[in-house]
């Protein structure tokens, strides 16, 4: 059996995909209060993640030099103040990131792409 030596241990990378990235935002995002749904930023993307139902719609992620910026695309629920939501999504998509990735979330945009009443008065 052959010994490795200090000298021959040759230090690799490590690449996250930014669909895992998202996937974890999702997560983050979907169970973050007032938010009810995800939704595409354009009409185009949505037909295309209906079709193909993709589990991280509403999320979109660049990697740039290690630093990352997320996009979410969600759907809030009426009643509730849009700010305050806006701002507890940005903290939980960001914590959510940083401590499973390990790297830093430079960015969190919310896109409020609209509001839904989940719980009708009757």
């Amino acid at each position: 059996m052959t010994q490795v030596t200090q000298e021959q241990v040759v230090p690799g990378d490590i690449h996250i995909a930014p669909v895992a990235i998202a996937a974890i935002a999702s997560r983050a995002a979907l169970q973050s209060y007032g938010v009810v749904g995800m939704a595409a930023p354009n009409l185009a993307s949505e037909v295309a993640a209906a079709l193909s139902r993709d589990p991280h719609r509403g999320v979109e992620v660049t990697v740039d030099n290690e630093e990352i910026t997320v996009d979410l695309y969600v759907i809030i629920e009426y009643g509730t103040r849009i700010a305050t939501v806006a701002n507890s999504l940005i903290n939980a998509v960001r914590y959510q990131v940083e401590k499973t990735v390990g790297a830093p979330v430079v960015q969190v945009n919310v896109h409020v792409q609209g509001l839904r009443v989940t719980h009708p008065d009757s």
